[in-house]
């Protein structure tokens, strides 16, 4: 059987010529350098023991970098379990913020300040929109994650964002339920139409205040009459916001988060191999639903994955509303008592109804959980039954 072919061997093998051809330093020689190196010999290693029959294995370490396909499959499992937790018994809406490809460029030279921009202009719309008494009138709360990347791995920033359908009243006496006779608690015009005003008046302050990095092919730019005349034709396109209904399988979306929550770019399941000196890989056609293979010259991968590396201490997962650090304990305890004592108010008949539909929830939920308890307990490969647990490290060379 063939050896799947990772990122990891792509960078390995192919790594160093892109450096030296392309004079490549700073952060992105030494993530090449780091994903390399990844559970070789490099690293170092430790030795694993079973607590029943005393197997003893000997493992390489991986390089725990947050760009690297191969790590982090524990903290992705611990993720997702705090997440499933947390979750209320309502529908969740799944939205997602896309800003226009005439900004990519700008993206790419500015990743941190434009970043955090999304985060901000996506989480205040909804926030604000959320509170007016004309629409929902309740705090609700937000889970976001950055992607930056469409199927062919070049720029595409957009904001994933879970929320459940209504949110807290004011004096935290009742939940506020969204209107189900909508797709969302409010038009989607008026949802995308205050996301990019809110986006092009914080990119406006940025430029003034002298934030903003411009070079080659967009130096003119940074021109204030150029920049200017840039932002006014932004506010002429329709902003997309993609909005799916609640539904009651909010735990899919959470697996589905959690995939890339500690990874960019692409996995390495979507590798087919390198032929020729191209690498070929799985990508999804949207409009048809099909997935189809794609050639990129081995540079060009490597250069296509490079873009999404995410500046140093950026967080790419935020939390708002209810769901911010700050009060999520404590909302979350209060949403949930909120919506069982309303939940035994309700006729024999409707709870039956629902359930029902939480009962086909909760399948979905049992199957995560098992994946995540059968990570948490990993089986001996020679006995089974026992587990295996650290016993010493090996430094590396």
């Amino acid at each position: 059987m063939q050896q799947q072919i990772t990122i990891g061997n792509i960078f390995r093998e192919h790594g160093p010529g892109y450096i030296n051809k392309n004079n490549i330093k700073g952060q992105e020689k030494g993530i090449i350098h780091l994903l390399s190196a990844c559970r070789t010999q490099a690293m170092g290693s430790h030795f694993m023991q079973c607590d029943r029959c005393h197997c003893l294995e000997k493992s390489y370490n991986s390089c725990r970098n947050r760009h690297c396909p191969d790590c982090q499959q524990k903290d992705k499992q611990q993720w997702l379990e705090k997440r499933m937790k947390e979750l209320l018994p309502v529908g969740y809406y799944h939205l997602v913020f896309t800003i226009p490809q005439q900004l990519n460029a700008l993206c790419l030279q500015n990743k941190k300040i434009l970043y955090d921009i999304l985060f901000k202009a996506a989480s205040q719309t909804v926030l604000e929109l959320a509170k007016d008494t004309r629409h929902l009138g309740a705090d609700t709360g937000l889970v976001t994650v950055l992607h930056t990347w469409g199927q062919n791995m070049m720029e595409h920033p957009h904001l994933h964002c879970i929320m459940p359908a209504g949110g807290l009243s004011f004096d935290r006496s009742q939940w506020v339920h969204a209107c189900k006779k909508n797709k969302f608690f409010v038009h989607y015009k008026a949802l995308s139409r205050k996301f990019r005003g809110k986006f092009l008046d914080m990119i406006k302050q940025a430029f003034d205040d002298n934030l903003l990095s411009f070079k080659g092919k967009i130096t003119p730019l940074a021109a204030y009459k150029n920049f200017s005349s840039f932002v006014d034709k932004l506010y002429t396109i329709d902003w997309v916001v993609n909005i799916q209904p609640p539904m009651g399988k909010p735990a899919k979306i959470l697996e589905y988060l959690s995939r890339y929550v500690f990874r960019i770019a692409i996995t390495n399941n979507r590798v087919i191999g390198v032929v020729d000196g191209k690498v070929l890989f799985w990508c999804k056609d949207y409009r048809t639903d099909i997935y189809r293979k794609m050639k990129l010259d081995i540079h060009e991968f490597i250069r296509r994955f490079l873009l999404h590396l995410l500046p140093d201490g950026f967080f790419k997962v935020r939390y708002y509303g209810i769901f911010s650090s700050r009060y999520r304990k404590q909302s979350i305890e209060t949403s949930k008592t909120l919506l069982e004592e309303e939940k035994t108010l309700q006729s024999e008949q409707t709870i039956e109804d629902k359930g029902q539909a939480w009962i086909k929830q909760n399948t979905i939920f049992d199957e995560i959980f098992r994946d995540i308890l059968a990570y948490k307990t990993p089986n001996c490969p020679c006995c089974k039954k026992g587990r295996m647990a650290f016993v010493g490290i090996v430094p590396r060379e």
